[in-house]
């Protein structure tokens, strides 16, 4: 899963920008970085690093996802996905069942 439009990344900080009324100069001082050299950044001409984009996202107050748009999975994927899962389920006795509902109830919340 990756994202197949560098670019896209640019046009999306463009956008956050705008829709907080910010300038290139404003976001760029905020960063730490030269008007100019932000400028290009934004256009595509150069790529953002990752620790840009955790701040720009810091800034916008985002997650990293609005800004990185990652390929989701096929359906057919995810349709295969589960039933691989449900298959799985079926072989499972009562006491693997409990164990299971016990670690999804208890665990998952905690998983991002």
């Amino acid at each position: 899963m990756k994202n197949k439009n560098p670019k896209k990344i640019s046009q999306n900080i463009k956008k956050y920008r705008l829709m907080h009324n910010m300038t290139q100069e404003d976001l760029a001082g905020k960063l730490y970085l030269d008007t100019q050299y932000y400028a290009q950044l934004e256009r595509g001409e150069r790529n953002f690093t990752i620790e840009k984009i955790i701040q720009i996202c810091s800034i916008f107050r985002i997650g990293i996802e609005h800004i990185i748009e990652i390929d989701s999975p096929q359906s057919e994927d995810l349709s295969s996905l589960l039933e691989t899962i449900d298959t799985k389920l079926q072989t499972l006795n009562y006491t693997q069942l409990a164990f299971l509902d016990r670690f999804i109830t208890e665990m998952l919340p905690f998983i991002k």
